[in-house]
C-alpha cells in the first residue's frame, strides 16, 4: 500500500488481494502463537489458572459517533480516519478477538477468556462522556518531560476500572469452581 493514498483506501486494501491475504496470514500466525503460549504455560504450570485478557472494543457499530469530539476535546476520537474505514478497523478487531477465544477453546479447558471487546461495546473510544478509551490525540494523564502524551487509543481511567471488574470478576469465577 503506498504511504500517499487517502487512509480510504486502507479498507479497500484488506478486504481484497495482497492485503486480505496478508491479514490471513497475520490471523494464521497470532492463531498459532497463542495456542502454543497456553500449551506452553500449562507444560510449566501445570496448576496455573491461565486467563486470556481481549482487547477492549474501539469502534461502535454506530460510526457516527466517532465524527463527533468527545466531551472537552476539540478533534474527533479516532483523529482523521475516514468514517468508512471504521467498519474494516472492528472488523479487523472482532476477528483477533476471535482468534482469542478460539485459542482459549483449544486449550481444552486449561485457560479461560475474558471478552473485554463483547463487554465494552459502549464504552468505545467514541461514546463521548461514556467512553473507555481515549482518543488517538487526546492527552491522557501520563506527562513525558513535562509534556502530556495522546492516549493513542488505549483505556482511560474509566476504561481500567471497567476492564479491571471484568477480568477480577472472572478471577473470581475461576478461583470458585
Amino acid at each position: 500500500m503506498n504511504g500517499d493514498e487517502p487512509a480510504a483506501k486502507c479498507g479497500e486494501f484488506f478486504e481484497s488481494g495482497d492485503g486480505k491475504q496478508w491479514l490471513d496470514e497475520q490471523f494464521e500466525q497470532v492463531a498459532g502463537e497463542l495456542l502454543l503460549l497456553l500449551e506452553l504455560t500449562h507444560d510449566f504450570a501445570p496448576d496455573a489458572k491461565r486467563v486470556l485478557v481481549g482487547y477492549p472494543r474501539l469502534v461502535p457499530e454506530d460510526t457516527a459517533k466517532c465524527l463527533t469530539p468527545a466531551p472537552g476535546q476539540t478533534e474527533p476520537p479516532l483523529a482523521d480516519i475516514p468514517q468508512d474505514t471504521l467498519p474494516v478497523l472492528d472488523q479487523i478487531q472482532k476477528r483477533l478477538n476471535d482468534a482469542m477465544q478460539e485459542a482459549t477453546a483449544d486449550a481444552e479447558g486449561r485457560a479461560d477468556f475474558v471478552d473485554l471487546y463483547a463487554n465494552t461495546d459502549g464504552n468505545t473510544a467514541c461514546d463521548g462522556a461514556d467512553r473507555g478509551i481515549g482518543g488517538l490525540l487526546e492527552d491522557s494523564q501520563v506527562e513525558l518531560i513535562g509534556t502530556k502524551i495522546p492516549w493513542y487509543a488505549h483505556p482511560n481511567e474509566k476504561g481500567r476500572d471497567i476492564q479491571a471488574e471484568q477480568v477480577a470478576d472472572t478471577i473470581e469465577k475461576i478461583l470458585n469452581r
